[in-house]
């Protein structure tokens, strides 16, 4: 019984590490008519959507925007979301990403510096809820960025958090506690298609370590997750485009997330 309430612990857990950075996301500037395609930069140059220090290229940050993503490959099985921006403030905003069983938010700060995720990865968690789930994760030591101001070939940056809390499912609650590091390095500007649409995009390398133990029914059970994504990040679309391979309790995936369509308003 024991093994089995671990099992259904990890694998939630599984679930919310492999939506891998997806919650990184962006939004767009002035679009084609179909809400998909090459963006429309303004006259003057980079796109950039937002107001204040939460404007940035490609982050664009307006309330109300969402982007629809398709995964298939994962360690979590195929699955598809929607991302968000569900409130805007001047110094951050609210990500929600909408599975088809679940809900997640996700708080940000902008900061002079750019961009940062508050919560569980630049990818991932803060809160995460369903009929009979229920997660909190307290983060604390943040640290870096996470979509600086200006991104160009070859800058490379890191953004870090610790976490702990709680996760309870059918009234089964266990303890997490957790760190993850992710390293940035910008590759370099190419060609990239998705279902959305072809775009000019700068690819970036991002190489992800989270530790986390889990501890149900008086037991404790350690998990590494390690993997290195390749993202395609757009001028005032966001990113368009994730593909990589990580391990997890030995476990290799290879997986790939493409924008299907999304609407800026």
């Amino acid at each position: 019984m024991k093994y089995k309430t671990i099992r259904r612990f990890l694998s939630l857990f599984l679930v919310i590490l492999f939506i891998a950075g997806c919650s990184s996301n962006g939004g767009g500037a002035t679009e084609g008519p179909s809400g998909t395609g090459e963006p429309i930069p303004p006259s003057g140059g980079m796109p950039v959507v937002g107001e204040g220090l939460c404007a940035n290229s490609y982050f664009p940050v307006r309330q109300g925007a969402t982007w629809t993503y398709q995964s298939k490959g994962g360690a979590a099985g195929d699955y598809a979301f929607t991302d968000t921006v569900s409130a805007v403030r001047d110094d951050g905003f609210t990500l929600t990403s909408t599975f088809k069983d679940l809900t997640r938010t996700q708080e940000w700060e902008c900061t002079e510096e750019g961009l940062v995720a508050l919560q569980l990865g630049g990818p991932t968690v803060a809160t995460l809820s369903s009929e009979d789930i229920d997660l909190q994760l307290d983060v604390k030591n943040v640290s870096g960025v996470t979509f600086p101001n200006e991104i160009n070939a070859g800058d490379q940056w890191q953004h870090a958090l610790d976490f702990e809390g709680t996760m309870v499912i059918a009234s089964e609650t266990a303890e997490a506690d957790g760190n993850v590091q992710t390293n940035f390095t910008v590759l370099g500007e190419e060609s990239v298609t998705v279902p959305a649409g072809t775009f000019n995009a700068m690819k970036v390398r991002m190489d992800t370590t989270l530790s986390v133990t889990v501890k149900v029914q008086g037991l404790a059970v350690p998990v590494t997750f390690s993997g290195s994504f390749d993202y395609w990040l757009v001028q005032g679309v966001g990113w368009v485009k994730a593909s990589g391979s990580g391990t997890v309790a030995n476990t290799s995936f290879t997986e790939t997330i493409e924008l299907q369509s999304y609407n800026i308003p």
